[in-house]
């Protein structure tokens, strides 16, 4: 009786785990990132600007202007930052001056030419002069151009990492500026979820940080699946009034109805 009880008992813990193998309940299954059925089609997101950027410099030297602080708006084109560049200045009028001196000796020549009162090759090398005064002038203006640090669109800087009168090395970060007035939605969603979604399909988000719902559509899907979450990175456009939303919220996007 003793055996029989323990093969009776065997044979109950094998049908055990047999179930929970075919209701997912095995360790080899990850349901975490699996919507259940009271939590439909949502997943976590946040707001992002589609335009965002960390402005450095593309030369060494100190900060002689700072014309915006965190919060202030700029237009594409705003000089935003000043490097002192007292060399690089002088070093393009001197190059002007060079300019200016071999372009007078070349129409000096070109006038002596006409009388022929002066060679081939010095009226040829005068030009070349000229050429090569004009190159130099375009390098160092080039070169002045990069000490002034200016706003690649329209927006506000979110963060400033430097003062004026400090220093700043090649690739350091200087400000972060962002477009307020474009921003989408960025979350990740159970990679079965690829057997619906689609493009321009509606989503409600709903904020944490205000009591608002937002719609919007999805406009990006992931190319590519996580294989360690078995998730999908997905982007979606909002739409409506967004006077009182910032990049950097959070919310729950709910889709409507699942398929």
């Amino acid at each position: 009786m003793a055996i029989a009880g323990l093969l009776g008992a065997s044979v109950c813990l094998a049908q055990g785990n047999s179930v929970a193998e075919e209701t997912g309940g095995g360790l080899g299954r990850d349901t975490a990132l699996v919507p259940s059925a009271t939590e439909g089609n949502r997943a976590q997101a946040r707001v992002i600007a589609q335009r965002e950027a960390r402005l450095s410099v593309e030369m060494a030297g100190r900060i002689d202007g700072l014309h915006v602080e965190e919060g202030d708006a700029f237009e594409t084109g705003d000089a935003l930052v000043e490097l002192a560049c007292g060399v690089e200045r002088a070093s393009l009028e001197k190059a002007r001056a060079s300019l200016k001196e071999a372009s007078e000796t070349r129409n000096a020549n070109e006038r002596l030419a006409e009388l022929r009162s002066v060679g081939d090759l010095e009226l040829s090398l005068s030009r070349v002069r000229v050429s090569g005064a004009e190159a130099d002038v375009s390098v160092a203006a080039a070169r002045v151009q990069r000490c002034t640090v200016r706003a690649p669109f329209d927006g506000v800087v979110a963060r400033t990492h430097k003062r004026e009168a400090e220093y700043i090395r090649v690739g350091e970060p200087l400000l972060d500026v962002i477009d307020p007035a474009a921003l989408e939605v960025e979350f990740l969603a159970p990679s079965r979820w690829l057997a619906w979604l689609e493009q321009g399909r509606p989503f409600t988000l709903h904020l944490n940080e205000l009591p608002l719902q937002l719609r919007g559509e999805l406009q990006q899907i992931g190319v590519r699946v996580d294989p360690v979450s078995r998730t999908v990175r997905l982007k979606g456009a909002l739409t409506g009034e967004l006077s009182h939303v910032v990049p950097g919220m959070s919310g729950d996007v709910r889709f409507e109805a699942g398929p």
